[in-house]
């Protein structure tokens, strides 16, 4: 009767968000219960409005050889992970838009501004057959190709020279199927009398070779219409398929989502479909129709389900990847909570995820369910693939043919998320029926995550979906298969408990819509508040611990970032002179709080009270985040309270460096070096840094000790100075002594403080090293202004700082971060003010 009277209350809670303030919590509400010296010290931020706790699943981990041998096989066959090659656009363009080869140029000018287009794009001739050989053999090297564009454009070809069409067909399906190339469609529109400039000839010959060689030959898919036509090719409609080509290419090499993975990356299941994300489920017939309401719902949502299903156009493949690609543009302007997707170097802060669906009748849905409409369903879903959708929705109660191929075409070439689904309609399932359905929603342990949704009578069953969704998770591992986040819902208005109880990624409505997509749908801002109010979500506190730090821009981050997300957490500072007056405090103890970032000087100091500690925590030998876990952690001789440390820092060295020198295998015949400059904690996170990056260390600190000291714990080697020349005496060691011939400084890492004024012999700078100087303020610090100057790409301290800090906000909340907003924060707080407008 309780539980009965609390959901009662929770669909009406909504209404109080209006009058709670934001942040229910302050430092004045419990003072008097706690020390006042250390009270003296905080200095918070109280900021949002919700707040989140761990899913059963998200606090478990399977090790059993069976989910390991899925994950690696997973892993190591999606092909186009951390791709080395070249490009290959194919399609026919129209006489007037010259599309392709505009494309290619503005994605090298981009991108790689240092590489002239006639060197990185190569352009199958229509007059001559010269350039045939140089295009096959491309790939055929291995690595070092990267980057580069194959040009394939049809458009032109005489209508009547079969022969040398044919050569043309030729090289696709040698660079696609042999040579086995990234290949996008770019897909011209040629049937809009109207706008179109495509010649008869090249319209019959698109017409013709769509489906047998471009389609075919090609995994990715970008819809142009008339956009290309324009002169200007400075226009919004231009620049935005621009960038739906970098996103392509951003989700091809993105790493493959394993299921059941806990490893935080920008492809995990755990936090894309994490603790209180949302999808916005869309209804309209027709997309356009969903402009007006983007800015509003784009604040509250992690996501947009496209529902093919109930679109005009959902037979179409053209008009249905235009249609995600003018979704896309909507929401550009207006994401927040999106996370970060890198490509090529940068980063792409605007992509608003999307969860792709074909919902059929016996699902809840519109579309046939009979065999012809199971059979075009499974050609949908392929689009969706080829769109290079976020997440992707598979029914699992159709054709387990079908399903296999998509599943594995999906595990092979795409980087996209697999949820699968089941929809219970109109008669009412056992519990112990309801977890065999979510069993068969993991597809044999190939899915990412899994939903059912149930109907019942009463509301006295609103919570066996989710009770169905924990014994699943308990069976999957205890049966050492992939654990995965269970979404569980309850049809119609009687359901819409479960959607409050169902913490990971929610299917939402939006007020300011005309309509719901289905009923018993809430909205994001109704679920957390109610989810405050019942205490199904608690308020908790984070600070940042170290000493004398009132320069840092932590609490403005992680406070920006928590009202983002909704969440109703605090964060402060702990400014104190010990770990000791840290740990004893009984705001340490206190059931609010729930994890800190550390820094100088405490970060070795709190290893002592730390009860687990990740990998990356133990061999760097330091620990800059704390997580209080309330359940069993792996590694832990206790139950209850656990207090885990790890380290992001090494994260915010590695992701920026990963994005612009990629990973490379470490070997005894490697020359691709790292110069690490510094001998404290930091010098420790870069050296590890390094080692994931593949890179050979060399190491040099004024205090040779120290640097020693790192060589020991992450090999590598330790010179006395900075000299080309080689040192005269065997007790020295300078830089050009460690350096073997041919080898490469392919980045400098600098730990020394801004105060010291370091700069680098011209030499080094000579060899264009990326420099990467892990101060943040000042934001000119001299050796990065000395560094630009010669030429070199920089990464600043600021970058560490956000990219740490979206790890440690990613494991304390078990979500995706808001990436833009906590680099904006950032910005703003590091930035010369006379920087602020240039950065926007």
């Amino acid at each position: 009767m309780i539980l009965h009277n609390i959901r009662l209350l929770s669909l009406l809670l909504f209404v109080a968000q209006l009058v709670l303030p934001a942040g229910c919590f302050s430092i004045a509400d419990n003072r008097n219960h706690r020390s006042p010296k250390f009270y003296k010290t905080l200095g918070w931020t109280s900021i949002g409005a919700t707040t989140s706790i761990n899913s059963v699943t998200s606090s478990s981990s399977s090790s059993s050889s069976d989910t390991d041998t899925i994950k690696n096989d997973v892993a190591s066959r999606n092909m186009f992970h951390d791709y080395d090659k070249p490009i290959v656009l194919i399609g026919c363009s129209s006489e007037k838009g010259n599309e392709i080869q505009r494309l290619a140029e503005s994605f090298l000018s981009q991108y790689y501004p240092d590489i002239s287009l006639n060197e990185g794009i190569t352009k199958a001739s229509l007059s001559s057959d010269d350039d045939y050989d140089d295009i096959i053999s491309l790939g055929e090297n291995g690595k070092g190709q990267w980057p580069g564009i194959v040009v394939l454009d049809f458009s032109g070809l005489p209508n009547d020279d079969a022969e040398r069409e044919s050569r043309f067909v030729e090289m696709a399906e040698k660079v696609y199927s042999q040579n086995g190339l990234l290949s996008v469609y770019v897909n011209v529109d040629s049937s809009d009398e109207t706008t179109s400039t495509m010649s008869d000839a090249s319209k019959k010959i698109k017409n013709r070779l769509e489906d047998d060689v471009f389609v075919k030959y090609s995994d990715y898919e970008l819809c142009i219409k008339n956009e290309g036509i324009s002169s200007n090719y400075d226009n919004d409609d231009w620049q935005h398929i621009e960038w739906e080509l970098a996103r392509l290419i951003a989700r091809a090499r993105l790493e493959p989502a394993i299921p059941g993975a806990l490893t935080p990356s920008t492809n995990t299941a755990h936090l894309t479909m994490g603790d209180n994300t949302f999808f916005l489920s869309l209804s309209f017939p027709e997309i356009e129709q969903v402009e007006p309401y983007v800015e509003e719902m784009c604040v509250d949502v992690d996501a947009m389900e496209y529902r093919t299903d109930l679109l005009s156009c959902r037979d179409s493949r053209f008009d249905l990847i235009y249609g995600m690609q003018l979704l896309r543009k909507y929401c550009r302007p207006h994401v927040v909570r999106s996370p970060a997707l890198p490509v090529c170097g940068q980063i792409l802060e605007d992509v608003m995820p999307i969860v792709y669906t074909v919902r059929t009748e016996h699902q809840a849905g519109t579309y046939p369910d009979d065999e012809a409409g199971i059979s075009k369903m499974f050609d949908i879903l392929d689009w969706g693939l080829r769109a290079g959708v976020e997440c992707i929705d598979v029914e699992s109660a159709w054709d387990e043919v079908k399903t296999d191929a998509l599943l594995t075409r999906a595990e092979e070439r795409y980087s996209s998320q697999i949820l699968g689904s089941h929809h219970v309609v109109g008669m009412e399932v056992t519990t112990e029926q309801a977890v065999d359905l979510f069993q068969q929603c993991a597809l044999d342990g190939r899915a990412h995550g899994a939903k059912v949704v149930l109907s019942i009578e009463s509301d006295e069953k609103d919570t066996m979906a989710h009770q169905a969704a924990l014994l699943s998770s308990s069976i999957s591992l205890r049966e050492g298969k992939p654990v995965i986040p269970n979404i569980s819902l309850i049809l119609g208005d009687v359901g819409s408990y479960s959607r409050i109880i169902n913490i990971p990624f929610t299917p939402v409505s939006h007020e300011s819509l005309p309509f719901k997509a289905a009923p018993g749908q809430m909205s994001a801002s109704e679920i957390m508040a109610a989810r405050v109010l019942t205490k199904i979500v608690t308020s908790k506190r984070y600070v940042i611990l170290g000493h004398n730090i009132d320069y840092s821009v932590s609490p403005q981050m992680h406070g920006a970032a928590f009202a983002a997300t909704r969440l109703p957490y605090q964060y402060g500072r702990a400014d104190v002179e010990t770990v000791e007056e840290f740990v004893e405090s009984e705001f340490f103890m206190d059931n609010a709080f729930a994890g800190c970032s550390v820094t100088i000087p405490h970060k070795q100091a709190i290893i002592p009270y730390v009860d687990v500690m990740s990998d990356a925590a133990s061999t760097i030998g330091s620990v800059n985040t704390l997580v209080i876990k309330d359940k069993i952690v792996e590694g832990a001789e206790k139950m209850g309270r656990v207090i885990y440390g790890d380290n992001t820092d090494w994260k915010g060295i590695f992701n920026p460096l990963e994005r612009k020198l990629g990973v490379r295998t470490e070997d005894e015949d490697s020359h691709d070096y790292a110069l690490i400059l510094g001998g404290g904690g930091t010098a420790r996170a870069a050296a590890y840094a390094a080692s994931k990056l593949g890179l050979k260390r060399i190491y040099y600190n004024r205090t040779p000790e120290k640097a020693q000291d790192l060589a020991d714990s992450f090999g590598g080697i330790v010179i006395n100075n900075l000299d080309e020349e080689l040192s005269e005496n065997t007790i020295e060691k300078s830089l050009g002594d460690a350096l073997p011939q041919g080898a490469s400084i392919k980045v400098v890492i600098s730990t020394l403080p801004a105060a010291a004024e370091f700069v680098l012999p011209e030499w080094i700078l000579g060899k264009k090293p990326v420099v990467f100087d892990v101060n943040y303020k000042p934001y000119f610090t001299k050796l990065l202004v000395q560094s630009e100057e010669a030429g070199c790409q920089v990464v600043r301290g600021s970058e560490m700082l956000w990219e740490q800090g979206v790890g440690q906000f990613e494991a304390w909340t078990q979500r995706t971060a808001p990436y833009a907003v906590m680099k904006s924060v950032v910005l703003s707080n590091c930035l010369p003010k006379e920087e602020e407008s240039s950065s926007d």
